[in-house]
């Protein structure tokens, strides 16, 4: 390869660099999508307000508050609004999730979870 072909070469790499051409996908930055295997609540109806990302294993685990989940794991995850100081499953049920699906309304504000294994 000829220098001047390297040189254009490299001037075209860092161009699209520059120019955003290798920029992460539009659905990752998106605040209303859900990375995969992640479970996420949002504080308002409609996947709006703030967004909390979740890591999740089977059991039982404390949420921020949500009026609107994601469910992208491999989990069935039920979303409840438990009675403080009580734990997992004490409260009510207010919905459950199959894998990579979602609910834009909750019916209640979400406080705890419950993660089934696949």
């Amino acid at each position: 390869m000829s220098m001047l072909k390297k040189s254009l070469t490299t001037v075209a790499v860092v161009g699209a660099l520059l120019t955003g051409v290798f920029a992460t996908p539009a659905a990752a930055a998106d605040p209303k999508t859900c990375p995969k295997g992640k479970v996420c609540g949002w504080s308002g109806k409609n996947r709006t307000g703030t967004r909390t990302v979740l890591s999740v294993t089977p059991g039982c685990d404390t949420f921020t508050g949500a009026r609107s989940v994601s469910n992208q794991t491999s989990y069935r995850i039920e979303f409840w609004h438990i009675t403080p100081g009580t734990g997992c499953g004490v409260g009510k049920k207010l919905i459950t999730l199959k894998p990579r699906t979602y609910s834009d309304d909750t019916g209640g504000t979400v406080t705890g979870i419950a993660v089934y294994g696949g």
